[in-house]
């Protein structure tokens, strides 16, 4: 990476991708009634609160904003998790949060009658939100005992075994009808990431040849869930995750904008990697930054500028003149300079992968060189 000087004028400016294009005079929150706010990664990782998180929350609530916090971690109770949010100080009850298991309970009592057994695989989130609806939750180690179960149901559960896995691959080979929560690869926790959801329910369709109906994130049941719980419209609502996959292609596909926080699982990076995951409608470095003016990207003749920054990719890394900007302008410049000569062939994507390393360590605190 190497300081710049002034944007040669040589030749013309590059259009803009159009995710990175929007700007914010005001703070970005004012525009949005509402709030749709993933969990881990987001709020905490593991047991500890992302710092800044909880006091932009209280702010944000003491202001007026309906906030909801919607999670693909099956695993918790509601009450469990705004009993967690509380004592970090995040004002929470049971009914502000919605969970996967509860989008997954509900399709279920659509197609099944009142009383329906279905094996509870997973943490008692996944039991409770059985019961909520009116299905009988059937542990693994009572699936065999009385009628067959209809479904099986499958969350995060930390407490599951071997042989609950074994129970659940032989009634799902049998036809019970088989609905996951969400397909999370990974899980943020204190020391990094654990295994998530995903990774269990690739562990069943290995040993059973069966792909399940997934209903939580990046599906729109759960955030249409969500704008229904807290009273807002789609469009007046702001939904904010850490992982492209599942929480910004979730959201834009129920009609939600959609803010990528770069406090989890996914890094400028990922999206290099895989531009088809984007594109977010903001791009913002912590939960914070809500309150916040947003910095449009804007073109020039040879790179991209943001906050007062300027970013231009080359094949041999990003050269850079940072000015005022702070990390995620730069970051965000970084993102269309890099997206923009990939898509017109400019840069190998190999390459863009590789020199979007550089993007990762300015969030990390190593600052452009």
């Amino acid at each position: 990476m190497t300081e710049l000087g002034s944007p040669s004028p040589d030749r013309a400016a590059a259009p803009v991708p159009s995710a990175l294009a929007r700007g914010r005079a005001g703070a970005l929150s004012a525009a949005y009634s509402g709030l749709v706010c993933d969990l881990d990664g987001v709020v905490y990782r593991g047991v500890d609160a992302v710092p800044g998180a909880p006091e932009v929350l209280r702010r944000l609530t003491a202001h007026g904003m309906a906030i909801v916090y919607a999670t693909n971690n099956a695993s918790r109770l509601p009450s469990e998790v705004a009993e967690h949010l509380v004592s970090l100080g995040v004002p929470a009850s049971a009914a502000d949060v919605v969970t996967s298991a509860q989008a997954g309970a509900a399709e279920l009592a659509a197609s099944f009658p009142r009383g329906s057994r279905v094996l509870a695989l997973g943490g008692p989130g996944v039991a409770a939100a059985l019961r909520e609806v009116g299905l009988t939750a059937v542990p693994p180690e009572a699936a065999d005992a009385g009628a067959p179960v209809a479904a099986v149901l499958q969350g995060l559960g930390r407490q599951l075994r071997v042989r609950d896995f074994e129970t659940a691959a032989r009634h799902v080979t049998d036809g019970a009808v088989w609905v996951a929560t969400n397909t999370d690869a990974t899980l943020p926790v204190e020391w990094g990431h654990a295994p998530g959801n995903g990774a269990y329910v690739a562990l069943l369709a290995q040993a059973t040849g069966r792909e399940p109906l997934v209903v939580g994130k990046p599906y729109a049941p759960l955030y249409q869930a969500s704008v229904d719980r807290i009273g807002t419209r789609p469009e007046a609502t702001l939904a904010v995750g850490d992982r492209l996959d599942t929480d910004i292609a979730g959201a834009l596909s129920a009609g939600l904008d959609a803010a990528w926080v770069l406090t989890g699982v996914h890094r400028p990076s990922d999206l290099v990697r895989q531009p088809e995951l984007g594109p977010p409608t903001w791009v913002i470095g912590a939960l914070t930054e809500l309150e916040q003016p947003y910095a449009a990207v804007l073109a020039s003749a040879d790179g991209f500028s943001c906050g007062g920054g300027y970013v231009q990719a080359t094949q041999s890394g990003l050269e850079v003149a940072g000015g005022s900007a702070t990390p995620v302008e730069l970051v965000r410049a970084g993102l269309a300079a890099l997206l923009d000569r990939t898509a017109r062939g400019l840069l190998e994507p190999e390459d863009a992968v590789r020199v979007a390393g550089e993007l990762d360590a300015w969030l990390d605190g190593s600052p452009p060189q």
